[in-house]
């Protein structure tokens, strides 16, 4: 967090640098050329006195009562207007010629100019001056020069009062934005890592509180706590599926033991005892072969029933395609059960196993609760192709019943497992289940598989 404020206020902060460098080097190179040309002129006028004698008239230079401290045109013979302020006193100060102002100013100043150096001196209002003195030859009079700086153009020299005051406010500026980005983005960022990363998810949502941050972060920490109520809900059907996955293994434990003990265990127990009484000495032919064909007729209506518990555990029809397969089981179902059933598929439909696995489970498990629980007479199958995608219904005409609030999951809650068995095995093989159900008017599940 800490490189990311500073990436943040280091590209600003090193423009800010380097223009501030930029203005103090352009400033310099103002103050030289400033000093170069108060110096040249001034010099160029104690020159210029010189040659025409010590009488300073002979130089075109306004008397100082027409002149102030703003810039002014100085004028000499043979160079014309030049900008500037001059200014000629004797050696006791007193102003003959010029700016008395600029005369004031220097006498003023108390500073002591190097002949022919130029200096910056501020005025009373603090107003920056670049002045030079130079004397003349003759010793008696002396020549000052100077221009202001708030008259020098460019925006260079005015940038040197105005420097400061942006420096300070765009620091100021970047101070703030930093901060701001420090308390409604980063520590908030921090704060919900710490909590999301403390979570657990399916167990516990993020605690609502008041979250100050920028919008964005508002709305990522909402999309966390609606993902953290969706984990709980998904971690609780999960755990019900599991649930129910362990009683419906259990509940076909206990029915396939039920079924071997009441059907082959049985058979087996009197096939031994057919066998035992055809091994007794007191037996003659005819017995020990009457016995023995009890013995070989038990065995073979044995074998049938573990044969016909094998293909109700693992239907061996449906390699044969979903046509064929529910076919055979509503033939059985409908012998086993003694109800009618109508069976309509469409010719052509390519499916695969699991979707085959699905359809036919559903129909074995419809037919089982109609006869069962609806008591119909009639049921009809029908599996159609449509523009939604495959289409499974059954259809009874039997007594019907109400829906649990809550739909299947009311029912399981009631202990009903079937309709909720069937709605989950659509659903693992990417489809949706849709009962209809009334008191007296039958029962339809609809099953598609998009």
């Amino acid at each position: 967090m800490f490189f990311l404020a500073l990436s943040i206020f280091l590209p600003p902060f090193g423009i800010m640098l380097l223009a501030a460098t930029d203005l103090v080097y352009s400033q310099m190179s103002v103050k030289n050329l400033a000093r170069s040309y108060v110096e040249s002129f001034t010099e160029y006028i104690a020159h210029t006195i010189d040659m025409r004698g010590s009488d300073p008239t002979r130089i075109e230079i306004p008397p100082y009562e027409n002149y102030n401290l703003s810039l002014g045109l100085y004028t000499y013979l043979g160079l014309g207007g030049r900008p500037g302020l001059l200014s000629v006193i004797d050696r006791d100060g007193v102003p003959i010629y010029g700016s008395e102002g600029l005369s004031r100013l220097f006498l003023s100043s108390g500073e002591n100019f190097p002949m022919g150096s130029a200096k910056e001196i501020y005025d009373e209002n603090g107003e920056m001056f670049t002045v030079a003195v130079y004397p003349s030859g003759h010793g008696d009079l002396s020549v000052i020069g100077a221009v202001s700086w708030r008259d020098l153009p460019g925006f260079t020299t005015r940038a040197l009062y105005l420097w400061p005051i942006l420096m300070g406010s765009a620091g100021l500026w970047s101070a703030l934005s930093i901060w701001n980005l420090w308390q409604k983005v980063i520590v908030p960022l921090r704060n919900l890592e710490h909590e999301i990363s403390s979570l657990e998810w399916g167990e516990e949502v993020p605690a609502e509180r008041p979250f100050d941050a920028i919008s964005e972060l508002q709305k990522l920490r909402l999309t966390f706590t609606r993902v953290a109520h969706e984990a709980i809900s998904r971690v609780s059907i999960i755990r019900s599926c599991m649930s129910d996955m362990v009683g419906v293994q259990e509940a076909e434990r206990t029915k396939i033991s039920r079924d071997i003990h009441d059907g082959p265990l049985q058979d087996v127990t009197a096939l031994i005892q057919r066998i035992h009484l055809a091994r007794l000495p007191s037996n003659d032919a005819d017995d020990t072969k009457r016995e023995l064909d009890l013995a070989e007729n038990i065995a073979q209506a044995t074998v049938k029933e573990m044969r016909g518990l094998c293909d109700f555990l693992n239907p061996p029809w449906l390699e044969l395609g979903l046509d064929q397969a529910l076919t055979e089981l509503t033939e059985r179902q409908s012998v086993q059960y003694g109800v009618r059933i109508f069976l309509d598929v469409d010719e052509g439909l390519e499916l695969s196993e699991s979707v085959t696995l699905a359809f036919f489970r559903v129909v074995q498990e419809a037919v089982t609760n109609s006869v069962r629980h609806g008591e119909a007479k009639n049921i009809w199958v029908d599996v159609k192709r449509d523009e939604n995608g495959i289409e499974l219904c059954v259809q009874d005409d039997g007594h019907g019943f109400d829906m649990a609030e809550g739909g299947t999951a009311g029912l399981r809650v009631e202990g009903h497992r079937g309709l909720s068995n069937m709605e989950e095995r659509m659903m693992l093989a990417g489809g949706r289940l849709k009962i209809i159900s009334y008191p007296g008017e039958g029962t339809c599940i609809r099953g598609l598989i998009p």
